[in-house]
């Protein structure tokens, strides 16, 4: 009876010791509220009718649509009437951190109790929760917008026949891309991994992701089957212009169709299926390689073929690729390393080790690719263990690395784009300078055709005036003759003196003759310079011409490219358009903001006074558990001494029981006599006075009943602790 109760007294002792600790304390992580919130955008967007109706998201949803997912939601949670939340809310129309905030303050605040496989199970049902409200609408959406674009074929929208898959409702005579609901359902989750985020890695809505994952996945899905990969166009030019990174990002229905557009119409549904499911447990349960290899057993020493797994923390094998029968694994750390060996003739090729801190593993791999593929795989593997205390997997690690990539490639893009521009306005300026060096010399030319036509004009007046000297020369020559015969025959003493003057009239005439003729030279020289500088501009203009045709070939070229700026300027124009809107949504938003924040400040002189109250209340509750806890102490020290009692008392019990042994085998060592009637003084024998007398016998019960009294007090003073410190924990 001691022993069971000093057992429960020690087990109370226990549970009163850890009684914070036997609590959960688990909490939800950030990936995980993630995850959760993901999922809930993708019902909230839904609820959204008119965000595909008019292609531009209203971001709310009136809260009677909220109710039923709230309902479901609460079902799920163990929660009883959780659409009753939204009678607490003014508004008719919710956005979506309105909605998260209540949904985290009533409902989800409920995850937290949880942890373990009942936490995955818990986000897992909020999941498929989610993807059955958003499977028909995204299904819908995807047909809609395939029947405007004027395909004649869908991705996943149809009826289910008897294999589970979905058939074409439209009708058309090619093969429709076939996709199943857990098909989807797998791509909904890689494209919820694979969303965009922002420069503190919080998430961006609407949730986008970038159309090279999307073409990235298909060709993983091709590539993992076996299925030849899609053809990528590099002439093909997405979205506007390439600086605009809005043109890159695409939703899930877009995610989809980019994934069925790459995926070659010929291909089997269900090996498309195995595909997807491939890739699916690759990035969601962060497998990095998968395959066969040849293992050297270390205590049967001979090579046996394995299936190999490799994910971000160790490599598993089993006995075949249904992954059933593991037969080990081989944890991963930073000290780990691979060994290649080179080929030997008759033994194992394609060999490497691979060393961990406790033992080595002798691999061999199909070919060289895969042994270099493996190694490669394990060395990125080993070099992410120890990068430190970093929580991203590598499929994470993969996709920011990538998205850096494609950032910086898309820098370079934007800069030569950038000089492209700044070269056809070079281009251009150029251009103009032609045409005005062309307009230049065309007034050139017409100034020196005008020049040649005076020339004309003067070299024809030039020759009329020389033409009208000679005639008075001759004229003036015929008269004087006249008059020399005359005077010859009136006078013959005047002759001489006629004949000195006609000599000094010839010679004069001479003179002016040889003057004129040296002025002529002079003009033919002159016009003969202009006509080689007329010749030499001649050349020129037509070195222009050719010029100018080559102009107008690059004249053409520009006039393309200007078509493709003004349709890159058109929809710059819509894209301002939709800013312009955002812009105005959110000063409202910022308005009704400013007034709740009035509000507030009203309030707050209130909550100030009841958080003075709630102060005081808070110190007298302090100063009960002091008290308490000086409680519980002088509790722990009448229970260590009651211990120390139940301690002494046992070892009094032992050495009564060693006595009583003792006499017993005394007793029974005895020779038989013959039977004696019972002495009435029991306590003296034959020797005297007996070891134990009645006094002995007394003080013996009188110290069983005190230590019976100091247990009752024990299990009293456990018991007043005990709900102590239920009281503690209460407050």
């Amino acid at each position: 009876m001691n022993a069971q109760r000093k057992w429960t007294l020690l087990k109370l002792f226990t549970i009163w010791h850890n009684g914070s600790d036997a609590e959960g304390n688990s909490d939800l992580t950030k990936m995980e509220w993630e995850e959760v919130k993901k999922s809930l955008w993708h019902a909230f967007d839904v609820l959204d009718t008119t965000s595909h109706l008019k292609k531009i998201r209203t971001a709310q949803v009136p809260k009677t649509k909220l109710r039923v997912l709230t309902n479901n939601l609460g079902h799920l949670l163990s929660v009883e009437q959780a659409e009753t939340i939204w009678d607490k809310v003014p508004k008719d129309n919710i956005d979506f951190d309105q909605f998260i905030d209540v949904l985290n303050k009533n409902l989800l605040v409920g995850l937290d109790k949880h942890s373990g496989a009942k936490l995955v199970g818990l986000i897992s049902e909020i999941d498929n929760l989610c993807w059955m409200l958003c499977e028909n609408v995204y299904r819908q959406r995807i047909l809609d917008d395939t029947l405007e674009n004027g395909e004649n074929h869908v991705a996943v929208n149809g009826e289910k026949n008897v294999d589970g898959d979905y058939t074409n409702i439209i009708g058309s005579k090619q093969p429709p891309r076939i996709f199943c609901s857990g098909d989807c359902f797998k791509l909904w989750k890689i494209f919820n991994f694979l969303v965009e985020r922002a420069e503190d890695k919080s998430l961006l809505f609407p949730l986008l992701t970038d159309i090279e994952e999307a073409e990235r996945i298909a060709s993983e899905i091709c590539q993992t089957v076996g299925l030849p990969l899609p053809k990528v166009n590099p002439n093909q030019r997405r979205g506007s212009t390439d600086i605009l990174l809005q043109s890159f990002l695409i939703d899930f229905s877009d995610f989809v169709k980019v994934i069925v557009k790459k995926i070659t119409k010929d291909n089997d549904t269900r090996v498309i299926s195995h595909g997807i499911s491939e890739v699916y447990n690759q990035i969601m349960y962060d497998i990095v390689r998968k395959g066969y290899m040849v293992k050297f057993g270390n205590k049967v020493t001979a090579w046996k073929e394995r299936w190999f797994v490799l994910n971000s923390s160790e490599l598993k094998y089993y006995t075949n690729a249904e992954e059933k029968d593991l037969k080990g694994s081989i944890a991963l750390c930073q000290a780990c390393f691979t060994q290649s060996f080179p080929d030997k003739p008759g033994g194992r090729h394609h060999r490497f080790k691979l060393h961990t801190p406790g033992k080595h593993y002798e691999l061999s791999a199909p070919d060289l690719k895969s042994k270099n593929e493996w190694m490669a795989d394990i060395k990125i593997v080993v070099s992410h263990i120890g990068t430190g205390p970093s929580k991203d997997s590598l499929q994470l690690a993969a996709l920011k690395e990538r998205k850096k990539e494609r950032e910086e490639r898309r820098r370079r893009t934007a800069e030569e784009e950038l000089n492209r521009c700044a070269e056809r306005e070079k281009l251009l300026e150029r251009e103009r300078q032609l045409e005005e060096e062309r307009r230049q010399r065309q007034l050139a030319q017409e100034e020196i055709l005008e020049r040649e036509r005076l020339l004309a004009l003067e070299r024809q007046k030039r020759a009329e005036e020389e033409e009208r000297r000679r005639r008075e020369t001759n004229e003036l020559l015929d008269e004087k003759k006249k008059e020399i015969d005359a005077e010859r025959q009136r006078c013959a003493d005047t002759e001489a003196r006629l004949q000195a003057e006609r000599e000094a009239l010839m010679q004069q005439s001479k003179e002016e003759l040889e003057a004129e003729r040296e002025q002529r030279a002079l003009v033919e020289a002159r016009l003969r310079e202009e006509e080689a500088q007329l010749e030499e501009e001649r050349r020129r203009l037509k070195e222009l011409e050719e010029a100018k045709a080559a102009l107008e070939a690059m004249v053409e070229m520009e006039r393309a490219l200007k078509k493709d700026e003004e349709i890159v300027r058109n929809l710059q124009a819509r894209i301002l358009e939709e800013e312009y809107a955002k812009r105005e949504e959110l000063e409202r938003l910022q308005a009704e903001q400013n007034k709740k924040l009035m509000e507030e400040q009203l309030t707050r002189q209130e909550l100030e006074a009841a958080h003075r109250l709630k102060e005081e209340a808070l110190r007298l509750a302090k100063e009960q558990l002091e008290a308490l806890t000086r409680e519980r102490e002088m509790a722990d020290q009448q229970l260590r001494d009651a211990a120390e009692k139940l301690k002494q008392a046992e070892i009094d019990r032992q050495k009564i029981q060693e006595r009583m042994k003792l006499k017993a085998m005394t007793s029974s060592s005895r020779m038989a006599g013959p039977i004696r009637t019972p002495d009435p003084n029991p306590f003296v024998t034959h020797r005297g006075l007996g070891a134990f007398t009645e006094a002995d016998f007394q003080r013996r019960q009188q110290s069983q009943e005190e230590e019976n009294s100091n247990m009752s007090s024990a299990e009293q003073n456990l018991s007043n602790s005990t709900q102590a410190i239920t009281l503690q924990t209460e407050l």
